[in-house]
């Protein structure tokens, strides 16, 4: 029988190249994630079975958000839940490559979740900020809607590169590097759902996750650019 080291060691060995990912998809998302697969591999869990598991840890904590008033045990649970939803998306990836079970239906399946909690997530800070916050002004509603359309667009934009990539003869492929990973972080979902940890501190919380949703912005704007470059 497969020891869990060994199991680990194989879905390491099977994990998805650097290139192009931060340092917390990389150091953090990534090895969690593994763990998580080595445990949904051991209960005979598929990889549609994990991915619907993210997305309901990920409903449980937004459903918090919007719910309950803000306080730190709240801001410590929700980040919690968020981040073991993140790692459960990579953990569905990797089930599916180590059991051989991967699908087109299986990724279209991912791609919609992770669309939704793209969306989702910003809406829950939109409703949590209404109902439970006294913001300076109303214009701080606008914040939300404003970091949710960037997420979107650029994970559309994301997701689309490497599909059109293969139709475009000679287009250059991704190289790891360590200036990438680290500019990357700042737009890195896992990033996001840790600073929740500030949930329960609302103007703590509120000018990081616009600090957050800036730095995404900038690094949105030079991501497309480059994309649209490189498909050209």
């Amino acid at each position: 029988m497969t020891t869990t080291r060994e199991l680990v060691r194989q879905l390491s060995a099977a994990q998805k190249p650097a290139a192009g990912v931060s340092y917390w998809s990389r150091w953090v998302n990534r090895p969690v994630g593994r763990l998580l697969a080595v445990g949904a591999i051991r209960a005979g869990v598929s990889a549609n079975g994990v991915t619907a598991l993210s997305a309901t840890v990920t409903v449980i904590a937004l459903a918090l958000v919007c719910l309950v008033t803000p306080v730190w045990w709240l801001g410590v649970l929700v980040a919690l839940l968020l981040v073991l939803g993140f790692a459960l998306d990579s953990a569905d990836g990797q089930v599916a490559r180590f059991t051989g079970t991967g699908s087109a239906a299986g990724e279209w399946f991912d791609h919609v979740v992770d669309a939704g909690k793209m969306v989702a997530v910003h809406t829950a800070v939109l409703v949590g900020w209404f109902r439970f916050v006294d913001l300076p002004s109303t214009a701080w509603l606008l914040v939300p809607l404003a970091y949710q359309l960037v997420s979107v667009v650029v994970y559309a934009g994301g997701t689309l590169e490497p599909l059109l990539r293969r139709r475009v003869e000679g287009a250059p492929l991704k190289q790891a590097s360590a200036a990438r990973a680290l500019a990357l972080l700042p737009a890195d979902y896992g990033v996001l759902a840790a600073s929740f940890v500030l949930w329960g501190a609302p103007a703590v919380f509120r000018w990081g996750y616009v600090a957050l949703g800036a730095a995404t912005a900038v690094l949105g704007i030079a991501l497309l650019a480059r994309w649209f470059r490189q498909l050209r």
